[in-house]
């Protein structure tokens, strides 16, 4: 009974409560599904304001203007195909401080779709809100499980690589100087083929440790071939009298198998 006493006060509300804008908005938000969908970030172009605030969905990122919010727009579109918004709920938005309509739009839905890169598919439940002025859409908001998402589709087969520093006692903002510099790990993370890396000291047993992805152990030995040999900073020079036994404290572990994500 409660049940069916909530269903009509709802109708009952937007029935009494209309806002002529809402159809129009409507249509924008059902194009900005369309844009993933058919892959055309011209059409992301044509409905998105310039002044745009997208409340992204991956972490650490927070409100993002329109040229970010267009690089992840062609991030996905690039990244995935298949795409489909399935069994979406629209809903009106309302004003909260006068409960009427405001014309914004609202749904919940599940995405699906599958990885270019990888083959892999992912189900995604979301939920999205748009705001509208001058028949574009100014603000958007996503909020999904953006990480759960990319490690759903990535390779079954990570290409791992741990090195580990010996530091000598004393010594580790010395290495941590040459780690931060443009010839350090951030030329380590720009190589080819190295898709992203982490780095840290542990100080119980004075090891700095580096954890590197890469596409294929071939692209590493390359990076690794370069850097011991022909790297014109001479990078591991310098660090080595920084080590525990010079060229056996560095450790390095490579062409790794039976990789697991849990």
């Amino acid at each position: 009974m409660k049940k069916l006493l909530l269903i009509i006060s709802v109708m009952f509300f937007y029935g009494c409560n209309t806002n002529p804008d809402y159809q129009a908005n409507l249509e924008l938000a059902k194009k900005w599904v369309q844009v993933f969908e058919n892959g055309d970030i011209e059409l992301w172009e044509e409905i998105m304001s310039e002044d745009l605030r997208d409340q992204a969905p991956l972490y650490g990122m927070g409100e993002v203007d329109y040229a970010t919010s267009k690089q992840v727009a062609e991030f996905y579109i690039n990244s995935y195909t298949d795409v489909k918004f399935n069994d979406p709920m629209w809903l009106p938005g309302i004003d909260t401080g006068t409960m009427t309509l405001d014309g914004s739009v609202r749904a919940y839905g599940t995405w699906t779709g599958k990885s270019k890169s990888t083959g892999r598919t992912f189900t995604l439940p979301s939920y999205h809100n748009f705001d509208f002025a001058n028949g574009k859409i100014v603000y958007t908001g996503e909020y999904f499980d953006a990480t759960g998402m990319v490690n759903s589709i990535g390779p079954v087969q990570r290409n791992v690589v741990v090195v580990t520093l010996d530091v000598k006692k004393g010594n580790y903002d010395k290495i941590q100087t040459l780690m931060d510099t443009e010839a350090g790990l951030k030329t380590t993370r720009n190589y080819d083929g190295c898709t992203h890396l982490e780095a840290f000291f542990n100080e119980e047993n004075g090891k700095y440790i580096v954890i590197e992805h890469w596409e294929s152990f071939e692209k590493y030995n390359a990076y690794s071939e370069w850097r011991l040999n022909e790297d014109p900073s001479g990078l591991v020079n310098e660090m080595l009298p920084l080590l525990v036994g010079g060229m056996n404290g560095l450790s390095i572990y490579s062409n790794n198998t039976g990789y697991g994500f849990y």
